[in-house]
C-alpha cells in the first residue's frame, strides 16, 4: 500500500506546529510507522462508473480529507493535529518494544512454567554426557546479565557461531542450538530464518570436521524428535519435513566438502546415518537420496546396503498408495538413478533379497502390491548392469510367489523396451510406447511391424528370449506375424519357419537378412541387396539355421527358391541363385545317405549339412566327388574358397552344370 512520502510528512506537522524556535526533531521511522498504520486501516474505494476516480485517488483524497484523525498518543484521537492543547509531549516520549507473537499468544500465565521445546529432548540425553558449569555460553544466563529486566526479547534465539563448535564442546550443544532456534515459532507457516543460519554453521562444522561417525547420527536423531514434538500443535507435518530436509542438505554437503587424502577415512557411519534419516522423511526424498548416493564410492556401497533398503522400502510404500501410473514411471525412473551402481554382478545377491522383500507387501493393507511389484521391475529394467536373464528371474520369481495376477502384456512389453533403451537409445521410442500404451490385441504384431520398418528387428531376438523365459511362449510367433514382404526376397525362409512351428528359428533368419541389408546399405546402397544375401555367410547361416532339423522338408525350400525337379532328376532353377546357396542345394538335392569325401583326408557322412560344412572349408582347386548309393552317376565340383566356382552333376537321364552366375543348364 502507498504511502506518503516522510519529508511531506514533516512538512505537514511543520506548518500547524511552530514552537517557539520553529523547529522540531520527529524521526522519520516514527513518522513512517505511524502512517504505515494509519493507512492500514483506509476503507478500499469502490468504481461505481467511469466518471467516478479509482480506488489510489480516492484513498489519496481520503487520506487528506482525515488528515486530522492521526495522533501520537493524545486522549481524544478524533481532535484536529492543529488543537495545540491536545498534544503530547514528545520530549517526554519513550520507545518500547512491541509486544513479541509468543507473548500475546502464551499458554502458561508464567513464563517459567512454560516448557522448552529443547527440554524433552535434551532430558533423555543428560545422563549420556556431563553436565557442564561453565554457563558463560548460555544464551539465557548471557540475557540475564547483559539485558535490562524491562526489555523483552522475541524468543528466538541466536545460534552458537560455527567457530565455538570444538572438541569441547557436546552434541547436546548443537541440538540446544538447533531446538532454540525454532522457540516461539509455534505458529510457523514459513522456514525460519535462524534455522537457516544454524543449518549454514553445521555445515561449516562437519566441513572442517568437528563431527563425524555417531554424533552425526544423534544430533541428526534428536532434531528430528524435537521437531516432532508433542508441544509443537501448530506446526504442520510438511513444515517438519521441510526443515529435516534443510538439515540433511546441510549435513551432506558439508561431509561431501570435508577434505580426505586417503579412500580409508570416509566416513561410512556417518553417511549411513544420513541415509537413514533420509529414509523417515515423509516427503518425496528422491532428491536428497540421489544427492547422498552420489557423494558415497562405489567401494564404500557394501556397508551403506542396510540404509539403501530403507530408502526402498520408504519409496516402495509410497507408490504402494494411490498414485498414478506416470506418476509410479516419473519416480522410479527417479530412482534409479542413485541405484545404479548396483547393478554390477557383486550386488546381485542384494537385489535378489530386494525382491524378495517386495514379496511381502502382498500381504500389508493399504499398499497395491501389484503398483510394488511393476514398480520395483522397473527400477531393474533401468539398471545398466542388470541382464536379461535377472530381470526375467525376476519377473519369475514376483508372479510365481505371489497370488495375485500375472503381469500383462503392456508391462511386459514396456519392461523390456525400457531395459533396451538403457542400453541403447531406441530409434521411435515414442511410437513403440503409444502402440504398447493403446494393449490392442495385436500389439505384438505391431511392435513387431515397426521394428522390421526402423532397422531394428535385431532386438526381437533378446525380446522373444525373454518371453521365453518368462512362460510367454505363444506371443512369439505374432512378432514375425505382420512383417511386411515376408514372401518375397530372404524373408521368405522365415515363412518357412513359421510354418514349421519354429518361431525363435523365424526370428534368427531375420535377423540375418536385416544384418545383411545394413551392410549393403553402407557400402553400395540398396541395389541388388536380395542377391547380396545369398551371396554372403549370412544366408548360408540363415539356409543352416532352416535345415538343422532331421524333419526338415526340403521340397518347400524348393518350392520358396522356385527350384523345381524333373521327372529324370534333371533340375531347372527358375531364378538366378549364386554359389553359395547352390552348393547347400546340391547337397539337399541329391541327399546322400552314404556320401564320400574322395579327398585327402578321407571323410564319411550321413548328413547333407555336415556334407555341406566340410565342403565349405575346402581349398581351392580340391576335388570334391559325392557318390549316392541310390542312384548311379556323381556330382563333381571345382571348388574355389569360399564358393564353389564350377559343379557338374550326373545322374540318370541328365547332367546338371552350376556357374557362378547363378544360371543352370540342362543336358539329356
Amino acid at each position: 500500500m502507498a504511502v506518503a512520502p516522510c519529508s511531506q510528512c514533516y512538512q505537514a506537522v511543520r506548518r500547524h506546529l511552530r514552537p517557539h524556535y520553529d523547529s522540531i526533531w520527529v524521526s522519520d521511522s516514527l513518522l513512517a510507522s505511524a502512517f504505515e498504520r494509519y493507512a492500514a486501516t483506509f476503507r478500499t474505494g469502490a468504481r461505481y462508473g467511469s466518471s467516478v476516480p479509482g480506488p489510489m485517488e480516492h484513498r489519496k483524497r481520503h487520506a487528506k480529507r482525515h488528515m486530522g484523525e492521526l495522533h501520537f498518543g493524545q486522549s481524544n484521537s478524533g481532535a484536529p493535529i492543529w488543537d495545540l492543547a491536545n498534544l503530547v509531549d514528545l520530549t517526554q516520549w519513550k520507545w518500547t518494544p512491541p509486544t513479541p507473537p509468543d507473548m500475546r499468544n502464551r499458554r502458561y500465565a508464567n513464563a517459567a512454567e512454560s516448557p522448552g521445546l529443547s527440554d524433552a529432548v535434551l532430558s533423555s540425553l543428560q545422563a549420556l554426557f556431563h553436565s557442564r558449569t561453565d554457563t558463560a555460553d548460555d544464551p539465557k544466563s548471557l540475557d540475564a546479565i547483559l539485558l535490562p529486566e524491562d526489555v523483552v526479547l522475541s524468543g528466538v534465539a541466536e545460534t552458537l557461531p560455527s567457530d565455538s563448535w570444538g572438541a569441547n564442546h557436546t552434541p547436546l550443544d548443537v541440538i540446544a542450538a538447533a531446538l532454540g532456534s525454532l522457540n516461539g515459532l509455534n505458529d510457523m507457516t514459513i522456514l525460519p530464518p535462524l534455522f537457516s543460519e544454524f543449518c549454514d554453521s553445521w555445515q561449516r562444522a562437519l566441513t572442517a570436521g568437528r563431527f563425524h561417525g555417531e554424533v552425526i547420527g544423534q544430533v541428526l536423531a534428536n532434531i528430528s524428535v524435537g521437531l516432532k514434538g508433542e508441544d509443537v500443535e501448530a506446526r504442520s507435518s510438511r513444515i517438519v519435513d521441510r526443515l529435516r530436509l534443510l538439515l540433511l542438505d546441510a549435513t551432506i554437503e558439508g561431509l561431501s566438502n570435508k577434505q580426505t587424502d586417503n579412500v580409508a577415512t570416509f566416513d561410512s557411519i556417518g553417511w549411513s546415518n544420513i541415509l537413514h534419516e533420509v529414509s523417515t522423511v515423509q516427503m518425496n526424498t528422491v532428491r536428497v537420496f540421489t544427492k547422498a548416493m552420489a557423494c558415497i564410492p562405489r567401494s564404500s556401497l557394501a556397508a551403506m546396503l542396510p540404509s539403501i533398503s530403507e530408502n526402498l522400502d520408504a519409496c516402495f510404500r509410497a507408490l504402494g498408495r494411490d498414485t498414478t501410473p506416470s506418476s509410479r514411471t516419473r519416480q522410479t525412473r527417479k530412482m534409479a538413478t542413485p541405484l545404479e551402481p548396483l547393478g554390477n554382478p557383486e550386488f546381485r545377491p542384494f537385489l535378489e533379497e530386494v525382491t524378495n522383500m517386495v514379496l511381502g507387501y502382498e500381504n500389508i493393507d493399504g499398499i497395491s502390491f501389484v503398483d510394488v511389484r511393476f514398480s520395483w521391475l522397473q527400477i531393474l529394467a533401468r539398471l545398466p548392469g542388470v541382464n536379461q536373464k535377472s530381470l526375467a528371474r525376476a519377473c519369475n520369481a514376483l508372479e510365481s510367489g505371489s497370488a495375485a495376477r500375472r503381469l500383462t502384456e503392456p508391462e511386459v512389453c514396456q519392461l523390456f523396451f525400457m531395459w533396451a533403451n538403457v542400453r541403447a537409445p531406441l530409434d521411435k521410442y515414442t511410437e513403440l510406447y503409444y502402440i504398447i500404451s493403446r494393449a490392442r490385441p495385436d500389439m505384438y504384431s505391431q511392435l513387431g511391424a515397426l521394428l522390421w520398418k526402423s532397422r531394428q528387428f535385431h532386438l526381437a531376438k533378446p525380446w522373444s528370449r525373454f518371453l521365453l523365459q518368462i512362460g510367454r511362449d505363444t506371443q512369439v510367433t505374432s512378432i514375425v506375424r505382420k512383417i511386411r514382404h515376408i514372401r518375397r526376397g530372404p524373408p521368405r525362409l522365415a515363412k518357412i519357419a513359421l510354418g514349421m512351428r519354429r518361431p525363435l528359428a523365424a526370428v534368427d533368419i531375420l535377423c540375418l537378412v536385416e544384418e545383411s541389408w545394413k551392410r549393403q546399405f553402407s557400402h553400395q546402397g540398396a541395389m541388388r541387396r536380395d542377391s547380396n544375401f545369398w551371396d554372403s555367410r549370412l544366408g548360408f547361416r540363415a539356409l543352416e539355421i532352416l535345415t538343422c532339423t532331421s524333419t526338415f522338408d526340403h521340397r518347400k525350400l524348393f518350392r520358396s527358391l522356385y527350384i523345381k525337379p524333373s521327372r529324370h532328376h534333371n533340375w531347372v532353377v527358375a531364378t538366378p541363385l549364386h554359389a553359395k546357396g547352390l552348393i547347400i542345394n546340391v547337397g539337399l538335392l541329391y541327399q546322400p545317405t552314404n556320401a564320400q569325401l574322395r579327398s585327402s583326408p578321407t571323410l564319411l557322412t550321413d548328413s547333407p549339412l555336415a556334407l555341406n560344412e566340410t565342403a565349405h572349408k575346402w581349398r581351392s582347386g580340391d576335388q570334391l566327388t559325392i557318390t549316392d548309393n541310390r542312384a548311379p552317376g556323381a556330382v563333381e565340383a571345382h571348388m574355389s574358397s569360399p564358393y564353389i566356382t564350377t559343379a557338374r552333376g550326373g545322374g540318370s537321364g541328365g547332367t546338371l552344370t552350376l556357374s557362378r552366375s547363378g544360371t543352370t543348364q540342362r543336358e539329356t
